[in-house]
């Protein structure tokens, strides 16, 4: 008889010593926590507004001396830029209009231009996001080469002022630090 009341007290006494140190158990974290900011290793870049549209109108958010700067710093060959603007892509129908964010210039005498595809907010602004990849251009032997459309997208290029055996030499490169943090 002894052994049953000992045994309850044993089980109940384990019982207790487990339900606290599971209280006291503060260093682990649920799984919502690894999301929060304070948590994520990788620093983030937000998007970063370019311009405001309507129609054909383009209000640059950022200045086009800042942009020309930007460009020749991404580019990091020296490439300078003379010209920055918002190009919009041939539309398809029933399709949202789609923006680039287009610098133009020469590095050696050769034509070279970027383009970055944007992101429409909605409201008629254009956002550029650090993880749009970068169009690059490089004329050998064209005065100024064009982006080529495929409605919304850069498919290849167009050589101006071709006197023979000229080319626009086309290249996609992931992601861009135009904007740095």
């Amino acid at each position: 008889m002894a052994f049953l009341p000992r045994s309850v007290s044993l089980g109940l006494l384990t019982l207790l010593v487990s339900l606290l140190l599971g209280a006291c158990e503060t260093s682990r974290r649920g799984t919502n926590e690894l999301t929060m900011p304070e948590y994520n290793t990788k620093p983030t870049i937000p998007n970063k507004q370019i311009a405001q549209t309507s129609g054909e109108k383009v209000d640059f958010k950022v200045s086009q001396s800042e942009l020309a700067t930007a460009f020749i710093r991404e580019f990091g060959d020296g490439t300078v830029i003379d010209r920055v603007l918002v190009h919009k892509a041939p539309p398809e129908p029933n399709e949202p209009v789609v923006y680039y964010l287009v610098a133009m210039g020469l590095r050696n005498g050769m034509f070279r231009a970027m383009a970055l595809p944007l992101l429409g907010g909605g409201d008629n602004t254009v956002f550029l996001s650090p993880t749009a990849n970068r169009y690059i251009i490089t004329g050998v032997g064209c005065s100024s080469c064009f982006f080529n459309f495929e409605g919304d997208r850069i498919v290849g290029t167009l050589c101006e002022g071709n006197p023979g055996g000229g080319r626009c030499d086309l290249r996609r490169e992931p992601g861009n630090t135009l904007f740095p943090k």
